[in-house]
């Protein structure tokens, strides 16, 4: 009788199987002839998930709808107010503001200078940031945005060394900016944002590669933002400097938590080009060794 039973439930087992084969065929048939209109409503729901998530980014980040140009024109690459909102979030989690910074760079290069923490690197990154998210789609981080699009954003930042292949600094930056000029070269539409050019090599050749590399890009007219701390640049260009460090404002002890609350971050147009000496002073400020900072002055009246 034990045989007998589960003989009738292996039979039992079996005929479930072979109906949930035929129920999962029939499935598959009828879900195979909507297989369109379901690929459509897929579709549709990942639009709206889209959506819904830039409408919470919009809300949550202060962001704006950038106005496009064709680019046909002498059109300018604009920004008001633009901040870079990680570090936007960073310093609000410290109880401290952001300061965001109105920017135009019109078809040709722009050259921008200022002390070291003068926020050049902030900047250069923000304009990444905000073409790269209106090309996508998505809003920018600005109250007021004008935009031409590109094919590429082309960018040479940060120590690019590279130890396994017995690369320098410099050879690294070379490297790339290289392939920037090439690029260029082919015709394509790119934007260019370059930091610190040639920094990690002797102020005079440094400074000819700054010049060399603006006159290039300024042949073809390409929209270009190249920073620097050399001072003497020659090459064709439009020049801006960072306002810098206030100490007329400071209020209070200056340490090195707050020192950034004392630096004006808007740009100014500077046609001479000279770059501001202000890092002695700011070593000062910030409790560097006397004796160093007053062996340093002595070079610099000398240079």
């Amino acid at each position: 009788r034990e045989w007998r039973e589960e003989r009738e439930i292996e039979n039992l087992y079996f005929q479930s199987l072979e109906e949930e084969d035929r129920v999962r065929a029939e499935l598959t048939l009828q879900i195979r002839m909507l297989r369109e209109e379901i690929a459509e409503t897929l579709r549709a729901v990942a639009y709206l998930d889209i959506l819904l998530v830039k409408a919470i980014q919009v809300e949550n980040m202060g962001l704006v709808l950038p106005e496009v140009k064709d680019g046909k024109k002498n059109e300018r690459l604009s920004f008001q107010k633009l901040f870079h909102p990680q570090l936007k979030e960073i310093l609000l989690q410290e109880g401290r503001k952001f300061q965001p910074v109105d920017v135009v760079l019109e078809r040709g290069v722009t050259l921008l200078t200022g002390a070291n923490m003068a926020g050049k690197s902030v900047l250069l990154k923000s304009i990444a940031l905000a073409q790269g998210l209106a090309q996508f789609g998505f809003y920018v981080p600005a109250e007021r945005a004008e935009i031409v699009p590109v094919s590429d954003i082309l960018t040479c930042m940060g120590d690019g060394q590279d130890e396994l292949s017995g690369l320098s600094s410099f050879a690294a930056e070379m490297l790339c900016v290289n392939e920037i000029l090439l690029r260029v070269k082919r015709g394509e539409k790119v934007l260019v944002l370059i930091d610190e050019l040639a920094r990690t090599t002797n102020p005079t050749e440094g400074r000819a590669i700054v010049n060399g590399v603006i006159e290039f890009l300024a042949a073809y007219q390409i929209r270009a933002l190249v920073t620097t701390h050399y001072g003497g640049i020659i090459a064709p260009c439009r020049k801006l400097r960072v306002r810098g460090f206030r100490e007329e404002k400071i209020q209070g002890k200056l340490t090195l938590q707050n020192i950034t609350d004392y630096i004006d971050y808007s740009l100014l147009e500077d046609a001479s080009g000279e770059v501001s000496q202000e890092a002695i002073r700011i070593a000062e400020i910030i409790g560097v060794s006397r004796e160093l900072t007053d062996n340093a002055k002595k070079f610099l009246d000398k240079s």
